[in-house]
């Protein structure tokens, strides 16, 4: 009884992880930011091209001090998807994040990031479960997408929001990421996505 309880005081999983982006922004941080703010940061610290995607979303102040402290701030692979699993998320969060995913889903260039992503992984897609998820969940594509713009752990995070990825595909996904990096990421679109996320699961 009493493990339960404790257990239970502790929250859910992206409330704990919620509470380790507090502290370590405050650690880090000279100046107060909302929760969607160090959610957001955190989220950026972790993706590629981060400098650029500070400058875009934060002040100059907070821009220099993650800059400075990026591998610190950094969300790590599980508390990603720690983050957006099931049981971090109650109704109003769910409805909260589809509604905002769905207006980063609008978007040309989102789209075109889900095609080729859908490519890099078209063995696995053959894959009832997988294709399932993909197709049917907003939340799963917008944790693939940003699993393949992380900096480290990208097939931790892949494989946890689909429940696996066929081996045969790691290399078109390394490919996928390699190319990305030589062309540069779409900076509006992959901090407009990192901000709606940030700010439906702190809402």
């Amino acid at each position: 009884m009493a493990k339960r309880r404790a257990r239970s005081s502790m929250g859910t999983p992206g409330q704990v992880v919620m509470a380790r982006v507090r502290e370590r922004v405050r650690r880090h941080i000279p100046t107060p930011i909302s929760d969607g703010d160090a959610l957001n940061l955190c989220l950026t610290c972790a993706t590629f091209e981060s400098d650029a995607l500070l400058e875009l979303a934060h002040d100059r102040v907070v821009r220099s001090a993650a800059v400075a402290n990026c591998n610190a701030l950094a969300l790590a692979s599980d508390e990603f998807d720690a983050l957006l699993c099931d049981a971090s998320l109650n109704v109003p969060r769910r409805t909260a994040l589809a509604a905002a995913l769905a207006v980063e889903e609008a978007d040309d260039e989102c789209q075109a990031r889900h095609a080729a992503i859908a490519a890099a992984l078209r063995l696995t897609m053959t894959e009832q479960a997988q294709q399932k998820r993909w197709q049917e969940s907003a939340r799963t594509r917008a944790r693939v997408a940003l699993a393949v713009l992380r900096k480290e752990g990208h097939m931790t995070c892949l494989e946890s929001a689909l429940g696996s990825v066929l081996v045969s595909d790691h290399r078109l996904v390394e490919d996928l990421r390699a190319e990305t990096e030589e062309e540069g990421i779409d900076l509006i679109t992959v901090s407009s996505l990192i901000g709606a996320v940030s700010r439906a699961l702190t809402a």
